[in-house]
């Protein structure tokens, strides 16, 4: 039992690792542009596709592909930022809201013409389980995955605390009309964000890509989990996200393992955490409703 509980606390942290760059990317937008962008799961499912291409159809090796699978999800956020955000950043919050749906299903619709509904794999390597005391707990990517989610958590929350670009995000995010006041562009607010958000879910798309199949529509799930995971640990709130990435990846992990839910159930899990959650506390873990980029 105490075995089974070890690999299930485990598979949570993996869960909750991956999960909490995606809900990063999230907060991050909402907090500078004052809207969900639903699309979000879509740029995970592009970094998966991506390191697809770049690894086992052009051949290059995991760093390379990886490295070159981040920079394309970058360059592509950028261009929905720029033409598909920023034109309409001072509108109603509806419009770009609407505007992320239609571009999740657009893009859902892409990715299945151009590599078509069957389910594919990045690699045909399989990685051998590292144990201790004979007890199974990880496979290489996975330990990877974990260290590069809390390396990449560190440097995200160092930047937009310790540094002037980071402290000129925030501004932004708190007032916009007054950090204009003092010279600071939210179209470059603008650019920082998309950017920086559509890394973190190429990276979480990779890891993804390692622990499950790819089909076009795997960017839904995880976006629709990770609103949940912002919900939870209050909107606009990055450690909101992060708290609230690790319950669910908890939860999922230790509710079906050990029973207590069918697996059938385990993505409704999220769901029933939050209206449970919001139930006494409707602003979240953190009862931080409506602040932006906090720690």
């Amino acid at each position: 039992m105490n075995e089974l509980i070890a690999q299930l606390l485990w598979n949570g942290l993996v869960a909750g690792s991956l999960l909490a760059l995606v809900s990063l990317g999230l907060t991050l937008i909402y907090g500078v542009a004052g809207f969900v962008q639903f699309a979000h799961g879509e740029l995970v499912a592009l970094g998966a596709y991506s390191m697809l291409v770049f690894h086992k159809f052009l051949g290059l090796s995991f760093i390379p592909a990886g490295m070159a699978a981040i920079i394309l999800v970058i360059i592509f956020g950028l261009i929905l930022e720029r033409f598909f955000f920023r034109p309409v950043r001072d509108k109603n919050p509806m419009i770009p809201l609407v505007i992320s749906i239609g571009l999740s299903i657009g893009l859902q619709a892409v990715l299945q013409m151009v590599f078509g509904p069957q389910i594919q794999t990045i690699s045909n390597i399989r990685f051998e389980s590292l144990s201790a005391g004979g007890l199974f707990l990880a496979t290489p990517s996975q330990i990877i995955a974990v260290c590069a989610s809390f390396l990449l958590t560190g440097l995200l929350i160092f930047f937009l605390h310790k540094t002037r670009r980071g402290r000129s995000l925030r501004a932004v995010s708190d007032n916009r009309n007054l950090a204009q006041i003092f010279g600071m562009d939210p179209d470059v607010a603008m650019r920082w964000i998309f950017g920086l958000s559509a890394g973190l879910a190429a990276v979480a798309g990779i890891f993804l890509g390692f622990e499950q199949n790819l089909e076009p529509l795997m960017g839904v799930q995880i976006s629709v989990t990770a609103f949940a995971a912002v919900i939870l640990g209050s909107l606009g709130s990055v450690r909101g996200a992060i708290l609230g990435a690790f319950v669910i990846g908890f939860a999922q992990n230790l509710l079906v393992g050990l029973g207590v839910v069918p697996s059938g159930f385990s993505v409704a899990i999220p769901f029933v955490v939050l209206i449970i959650m919001l139930l006494f506390l409707p602003s979240g873990i953190f009862g931080k409703k409506f602040e932006f980029l906090r720690k």
